[in-house]
């Protein structure tokens, strides 16, 4: 349609410019077959060039507005704005370099002992007795973006061979995709 309708707006310029510039170059006689290998060349190219300054200006000027906009209207919504603010953060947070926020993948009883849930490390803590936590971030499935974070004794963290972007493979699946074995030791004191 586009296209279309840029070859509708050039033809007619085309038509007049086109022979002007030949007798001006002395060219003589330029045939229809030209001419219109002419207008659908420029037609490409003029609607490459329109549609790349449309994104530029939206994307720049237009788009950022429009997400501020919006962010500012979901923020006031009372169980909206809270839930969408924390979300923001924690993609936000997830978005940075994996060395960044999560350091590895561990395995810690949760919710109940004898059970084993699937946690990245995010660091240590120290508490006023001098005794060192691990802070896991336990995802839950199969939005990875919610769970829960515990303060879990070092000697009660088994870590794992499995690696970040593989622990996000088995939550967001289910499970479903996931290595065959791992290896995990406890030895993170």
């Amino acid at each position: 349609w586009l296209f279309h309708l840029m070859t509708g707006f050039l033809s007619p310029v085309i038509s007049y410019i086109l022979p002007k510039a030949a007798n001006l170059f002395y060219v003589g006689y330029i045939p229809d077959n030209y001419l219109r290998i002419v207008v659908i060349v420029l037609s490409i190219i003029l609607l490459i060039v329109v549609l790349y300054f449309i994104g530029t200006v939206g994307q720049n000027v237009l788009g950022k507005r429009l997400i501020v906009l919006s962010e500012k209207l979901f923020l006031k919504i009372p169980i909206v704005g809270t839930i969408y603010g924390s979300s923001k953060q924690v993609v936000k947070a997830l978005s940075l370099p994996d060395s960044a926020v999560f350091k590895s993948v561990v395995l810690v009883e949760f919710p109940r002992p004898g059970l084993k849930a699937i946690g990245f490390l995010t660091g240590y803590i120290t508490d006023n007795d001098g005794k060192k936590y691990c802070k896991v971030f336990i995802p839950t499935t199969p939005n990875p973006t919610t769970g829960f974070f515990e303060l879990v004794p070092v000697d009660e963290v088994a870590q794992t061979n499995i690696s970040i972007e593989d622990g996000f493979k088995m939550i967001i699946s289910g499970g479903v995709v996931a290595p065959e074995t791992f290896n995990h030791t406890f030895n993170l004191g």
